[in-house]
């Protein structure tokens, strides 16, 4: 498929930027960066798809939870000293 795009100058300065930090020319950078978002949609919609919900919110939120990344290894300490530290309890 060939698309063809017309983009401000400053996003074309940013894109070749972006292309050239990553090491590649633009072609491979937007292929990359539109074959990983495709592929982190594609689950969220095929879940919604295959347990039969189809109330929209539903998918918007499903899309939008699948498009940020997983992070492992995050903790996060909600004890109750952690909440209430230098009140005075």
């Amino acid at each position: 498929m060939t698309l063809r795009l017309e983009l401000s100058d400053e996003f074309e300065d940013r894109l070749r930027h972006e292309a050239a930090l990553a090491g590649t020319d633009v072609e491979g950078f937007v292929q990359r960066v539109v074959q990983e978002k495709l592929s982190s949609a594609a689950p969220a919609s095929s879940s919604v798809a295959s347990s039969g919900d189809s109330d929209p919110w539903l998918t918007l939120f499903e899309e939008w939870v699948t498009s940020h990344p997983a992070r492992a290894n995050v903790h996060l300490d909600d004890s109750r000293e952690s909440i209430y530290a230098g009140r005075g309890e």
